[in-house]
């Protein structure tokens, strides 16, 4: 049995567009992702409204995920692989740069965490990480009055390339959501049920490629 822990913000949580209720798990991209790699392997989720990689949001306390994805490895250890699905939340704060350099943050904690001295070890096979380049903002965000990610349409843009270099500085493996998937134009921000399932079906088959993992 392997086990995968994905760790992100809303779109991992399943924010359905609009109405702020939560999808069904199967139509998750994680519940998606589940069914697709069938039973041999187990889909640890943990995703949070508003979770950034690093940076204080002081309109939403304890969304930081440096603060929560220690104690979420160690919480669910034994794993084979981290999924971080972080970035979009970033751009309140910081550019594309910045929401990479977040990512390559928490790879590096992952590590750090994996050192310390513990009852049993978190990545008993080593520290794999898959690192998920966030969807594009919809171009609709920057009229969007109010909303915290407006005008951040043209720099989340950027983010598939910043997060690819990131990936590779910090010995992750990558993946680009915003090939597969798109934002709601609901909400421009939030992900329909087929993006979802587009998405899934593509880690799905990223993990399937991956060296070793059959």
């Amino acid at each position: 049995m392997k086990n995968i822990l994905c760790f992100g913000d809303s779109n991992t949580w399943g924010y359905v567009p609009g109405t702020g209720a939560r999808y069904a798990p199967e139509l998750r991209w994680t519940g998606v992702l589940q069914r697709a790699l069938g039973e041999g392997v187990r889909i640890l989720e943990d995703g949070m409204n508003a979770r950034t990689s690093v940076y204080a949001d002081p309109c939403s306390p304890w969304r930081r995920g440096s603060d929560a994805l220690p104690a979420a490895l160690i919480a669910q250890k034994p794993l084979d692989l981290l999924i971080l699905a972080l970035g979009t939340n970033d751009l309140k704060f910081t550019d594309a740069f910045g929401a990479a350099r977040g990512a390559e943050t928490l790879v590096n904690l992952a590590h750090m965490v994996q050192a310390r001295r513990e009852s049993s070890s978190v990545f008993p096979g080593g520290v794999r990480v898959l690192v998920i380049a966030p969807i594009r903002l919809h171009p609709g965000i920057d009229a969007q009055t109010g909303s915290s990610l407006k005008g951040r349409y043209r720099e989340s843009c950027r983010c598939s390339e910043a997060f690819r270099r990131a990936a590779e500085a910090s010995g992750a493996e990558y993946l680009d959501a915003a090939a597969v998937a798109e934002p709601s134009d609901v909400d421009f921000v939030h992900m329909s049920a087929e993006s979802h399932r587009a998405l899934g079906l593509a880690v799905a088959e990223k993990l399937r490629g991956l060296p070793g993992w059959n």
